[in-house]
């Protein structure tokens, strides 16, 4: 993995041909900054001067598009289905939507935050029109819903980004989000254990991410400073702890191998 000014560019520029292509696409833009086409390579390059801080930095597009009503019939958000027409949804290590254009009547605001497996992080704004000359976006009823593991995943990418940035605080209250996940899914084991999920008294179950050890990953935060070794050993533990409450399906098992070397990409970058 290889995570530069160059790639961030690169991948921008790839991005930009995928939403210029889509169908009612109006505008897009980046810090401000307006590429007239993706081949505007003097916009995508101030766009990514004004992005580009360190190795942990992501893009900020906002793109206007239009899209036609029947769409609010699938009752979900439009921007998995945007991603599918893009071709990103399959190279996503984390994803999290906010906003549901599908219950709003007038324009309405659906905000994407993405980590690609390659590492590029990207924020995309789409500000939705509904209008009846625009074709319906083709295959959008097969278009998946962000998953359970979507969200844990890209609020694992959020937590390393504040702990590699010295935010313990906030580094930490993510990283115990994670952890609570992981409590979660061992509840939910237990409910389905015994066929209920009222529970008088416990059972004496021992939290997996207690017993989730950690040494083989050890070198990622060795030398992290005292404030932020212990948020950084949660974070180690919850990411290895869902990995194995999920079954180990080949999905999660990939994002799992891709999460930690983005922390071991991060680590040489900065």
């Amino acid at each position: 993995m290889q995570i530069s000014r160059q790639t961030m560019q690169l991948q921008t520029v790839e991005i930009l041909k995928a939403l210029f292509a889509l169908p009612g696409f109006d505008s897009v833009s980046i810090k401000g900054i307006s590429p007239a086409s993706p081949d505007d390579s003097q916009a995508v390059l101030s766009a990514i001067d004004a992005s580009w801080h360190d190795i942990l930095s992501d893009v900020d597009f906002k793109v206007r598009i239009a899209v036609h009503p029947s769409l609010r019939s699938l009752a979900k958000p439009l921007s998995h289905t945007l991603l599918s027409l893009m071709g990103l949804t399959d190279g996503i290590l984390g994803l999290s939507i906010q906003g549901n254009a599908c219950e709003i009547q007038e324009e309405a605001v659906e905000t994407v935050r993405l980590c690609l497996a390659t590492g590029y992080r990207a924020d995309i704004i789409f500000e939705i029109q509904w209008n009846e000359n625009v074709p319906p976006l083709s295959a959008c009823e097969n278009a998946p819903c962000p998953s359970p593991c979507d969200a844990f995943w890209f609020i694992a990418v959020q937590a390393l980004g504040k702990l590699l940035r010295r935010d313990y605080l906030i580094a930490d209250h993510l990283a115990h989000m994670l952890i609570m996940e992981g409590l979660v899914l061992q509840m939910e084991m237990r409910d389905a254990k015994y066929g209920t999920n009222i529970h008088r008294y416990g059972y004496g179950e021992v939290p997996a991410y207690q017993n989730t050890d950690t040494e083989a990953f050890a070198f990622l935060f060795d030398k992290t400073e005292p404030a932020g070794r212990r948020t950084a050993e949660n974070l180690c533990r919850a990411a290895l702890t869902y990995n194995a409450l999920t079954g180990r399906d080949s999905s999660n098992e990939s994002r799992r191998e891709i999460f930690f070397a983005l922390w071991n990409c991060y680590l040489q970058g900065l």
